[in-house]
């Protein structure tokens, strides 16, 4: 009995001890999560600012200009949780800060910062997250599926959570 009682304790502090959480259940930074094109004015996109406590930020961008945020919205402590814990799973801290691809014309570029740590893959111009990470798993490229599970995680939060239902 208190062996079951030991590997909960065990199980509840892998959780809360993954180091991208505070004790209050925040990150611990930053996070930004960038969808960029490559094209003929340079680099556009979409820049998703998440502050420690969650709230979100939705901005476009081109180049190294960052327009005003358009969009506003907050993500649950859970969703925190959850984004914690694919940072762990995926080995984040590990990740190079750009991850080999093949060359390609106009990339499709996915960063994800969290503080001063950042890492950047460059798909394919209309590859999405979810079928490369279909593509790098049938080909067995875990770096690169590690860092694609955290984008498409962080992404589908921030689609959920900021969409406008």
């Amino acid at each position: 009995m208190s062996f079951l009682g030991f590997m909960s304790a065990m199980a509840r502090s892998t959780l809360n001890s993954s180091g991208y959480l505070k004790q209050n259940g925040h990150l611990i930074g930053e996070l930004e999560f960038r969808n960029a094109q490559s094209g003929f004015v340079g680099i556009t996109g979409t820049v998703w600012t998440i502050l420690p406590d969650g709230a979100i930020e939705g901005s476009r961008f081109i180049n190294d200009t960052v327009l005003s945020p358009y969009k506003l919205c907050q993500l649950k402590r859970h969703d925190l949780a959850t984004i914690a814990n694919s940072l762990s799973q995926g080995n984040f801290i590990e990740l190079p800060s750009e991850i080999a691809s093949q060359p390609t014309v106009n990339p499709h570029h996915i960063t994800i910062r969290l503080g001063e740590k950042s890492s950047t893959l460059k798909l394919q111009p209309d590859e999405t997250i979810k079928n490369a990470l279909q593509a790098r798993r049938n080909q067995g490229e875990t770096l690169q599926a590690g860092f694609l599970n955290i984008a498409l995680k962080i992404n589908q939060l921030i689609q959920h959570r900021c969409s406008d239902n």
